[in-house]
C-alpha cells in the first residue's frame, strides 16, 4: 500500500479487516449509516432488497470505525470536485471520491458485493492490480474518467445504477461485465486492448461506445439494449475486430456503426431488432421523460423528434446493410435490408406505405419463398370457387355437368390462369370460355396478373435464399 492509498479514508475502510466478509459488512453498514439523514433517498433505496438486507451497524461499531479512521466522512454533502468538473447532474446527496489524490494504486481492495449508496468517482488513476466488482451495487452511479487498468476488471453481476461512465479509459487487461446491469452507460473513447465481455448484460438506458477502440474482440452475446446504442467511430483508424451480438436484443433502436469497419467474423446470429411499428410509436414526450446522465451525445439524441429518430435508424440499417454486403454476408445483409424497408414504408406517405406493406406481406421483402407459394395456393382455391359460382349462376351448357365435375373444371381453369405464361390452357377444356362474360374476363385477367406477381416473388425468394445469381 502506498502512502497516498493509506491516506484515503475510503480505501482504509474497504480493507479495515483481514476478513473480506467483515470488510464488506462494515462498508455496507457504514453506507446505510451515512444515508440515514437523507430520508427520501433512504426510503427509495430501501426498496432495493440489496440495501434493505444490509445489517445496521451498532453505535459502538460506528464509533470504532470513526476512531480508527478519523478523516472518514461522517456525512456526505455536495458533489465531489471530479463530479462537478464533469458537469454530471445528480440528485444524490453526495459522492464518494474513491481515489482522490491517488495517481497510482498497486493493490486495490476487492469490492465484491459492496454497496455504494452514493455516486462513486474515480478519476485519473492507474490501477496496477485487478479490479474486482462482482455483484457490487452502485445505487448512485459510477464515474470513471481517464483511468488506466493494467490488469483485468471483473464486474460480473454488478449493478451500475443510474449511470456508468468509463470515458477515456484504457483497459489493458481483460474486462468482464457479464450479467451486469446498466442504465445509461458511456464508454466514449475507451480503449479495450484485451478481451471485452458484456455477455448477458442489460442496458436499460442508452449505451454509447462512441470512438471506443477494440483491439482483441468484443462479446455482446445475449445482451439487452433498451435504448439508443452507438458504436460510431469518428475516424476509421482502428482495424476491425470480431464482435459477437449473438442473440442480442435491440428494443428501440438499431446499433449505430457509422465510420466503424465490420469484421468478417461479426456475429449477428439470432439478433432481435426493433419492430418498425413500435419505433414509429415513439413520442417526443416519452423521449423527454427518459432523462440521461451527463453526456453531450446523449442530450443531442434526446432532442431529436420521433421522425428524425426514425430517419437516423433507417440510415443505421442502411450502413449495416452496405457493410455486410461488402463482406459477402448475404443473410445479415438481407436482414438489415428488410428492417430498412420497414422504416422506409413507415416514413413514406400513406399511399406509398400500402405498396411497402404488400411487399412485406407477399414476400417479406423478397426473402421468403413460402409466402408466394401460399399466395398462389390461396389464389388458386379462391378463384376456383369464384369460377364455380359464376358458371352455376349461368343457365348454359355447364349445367349439364354435376357440381363435382364443374368444380374440377374450374380448378383446372384457375390453375391454367395462374400459370398462363407456361401455356397450360391447352391441357384444360375450353368450353368454359366459349362465351365469356365481362365478369369472367375480369376474373381471368386479375388471376393471371396476380399469378405473375406471385411467380415473380417466388423467383426472387428462391434467388435470395439459395444465393442464385
Amino acid at each position: 500500500m502506498t502512502a497516498a492509498e493509506d491516506k484515503n479514508p475510503w480505501l482504509r475502510l474497504a480493507r479495515s479487516s483481514r476478513s473480506q466478509k467483515e470488510n464488506r459488512r462494515l462498508w455496507n453498514g457504514y453506507q446505510k449509516y451515512l444515508l440515514r439523514p437523507y430520508t427520501d433517498e433512504y426510503q427509495r433505496q430501501m426498496e432495493n432488497p440489496k440495501f434493505a438486507d444490509i445489517v445496521d451497524l451498532s453505535d459502538a461499531e460506528i464509533h470504532s470505525i470513526q476512531t480508527k479512521i478519523p478523516d472518514l466522512p461522517r456525512e456526505l454533502s455536495g458533489l465531489a470536485k471530479e463530479l462537478r468538473d464533469l458537469s454530471i447532474v445528480s440528485d444524490e446527496p453526495g459522492a464518494i471520491a474513491l481515489t482522490e489524490g491517488i495517481a497510482e494504486i498497486k493493490t486495490f481492495p476487492e469490492l465484491n458485493g459492496y454497496y455504494f449508496a452514493f455516486c462513486v468517482v474515480i478519476a485519473r488513476t492507474r490501477f496496477k492490480s485487478p479490479l474486482f466488482l462482482h455483484f457490487a451495487q452502485f445505487a448512485g452511479g459510477l464515474s470513471v474518467n481517464e483511468c488506466v487498468f493494467e490488469q483485468e476488471i471483473m464486474a460480473d453481476g454488478a449493478n451500475f445504477g443510474p449511470f456508468a461512465k468509463f470515458c477515456k479509459c484504457h483497459f489493458i487487461g481483460s474486462t468482464f461485465f457479464s450479467n451486469a446491469k446498466f442504465k445509461d452507460a458511456n464508454f466514449n473513447q475507451a480503449k479495450f486492448k484485451d478481451i471485452c465481455a458484456f455477455d448477458n448484460a442489460k442496458f436499460a438506458g442508452r449505451a454509447f461506445f462512441t470512438d471506443s477502440i477494440f483491439t482483441n474482440s468484443a462479446n455482446f452475446k445475449n445482451v439487452e439494449f433498451h435504448d439508443a446504442t452507438s458504436f460510431d467511430l469518428a475516424e476509421a483508424s482502428s482495424a476491425a475486430v470480431p464482435i459477437s451480438f449473438n442473440d442480442a436484443k435491440f428494443c428501440k433502436h438499431p446499433p449505430h456503426f457509422f465510420g466503424r469497419a465490420l469484421h468478417e467474423n461479426t456475429d449477428w446470429t439470432g439478433v432481435t431488432l426493433p419492430n418498425a411499428k413500435a419505433q414509429a410509436a415513439l413520442s417526443q414526450a416519452s423521449l423527454e421523460d427518459d432523462k440521461c446522465a451527463d453526456d453531450t451525445d446523449l442530450i443531442t439524441w434526446e432532442r431529436l423528434d420521433p421522425k428524425t429518430l426514425l430517419e437516423e435508424d433507417k440510415r443505421a440499417y442502411e450502413q449495416l446493410r452496405i457493410k455486410c454486403g461488402a463482406l459477402g454476408k448475404v443473410e445479415d445483409e438481407h436482414m438489415f435490408f428488410r428492417k430498412e424497408m420497414e422504416l422506409t414504408g413507415r416514413l413514406s406517405p400513406w399511399y406509398t406505405r400500402v405498396t411497402y406493406g404488400l411487399y412485406h406481406l407477399v414476400s417479406d421483402y423478397g426473402y421468403s419463398y413460402w409466402r408466394p407459394i401460399a399466395g398462389m395456393v390461396g389464389l388458386w382455391a379462391v378463384w376456383s370457387v369464384f369460377y364455380a359460382l359464376h358458371f352455376m349462376a349461368r343457365d348454359q351448357l355447364h349445367l349439364c355437368m354435376d357440381r363435382l365435375e364443374l368444380l374440377r373444371s374450374t380448378m383446372g381453369l384457375s390453375f391454367a390462369n395462374i400459370f398462363a405464361v407456361f401455356g397450360f390452357y391447352r391441357r384444360f377444356p375450353s368450353d368454359l370460355l366459349a362465351d365469356p362474360t365481362t365478369c369472367l374476363v375480369l376474373l381471368t385477367v386479375s388471376e393471371t396478373l396476380l399469378g405473375f406477381v406471385f411467380l415473380f416473388f417466388l423467383g426472387l425468394g428462391l434467388r435470395t435464399r439459395f444465393r442464385l445469381r
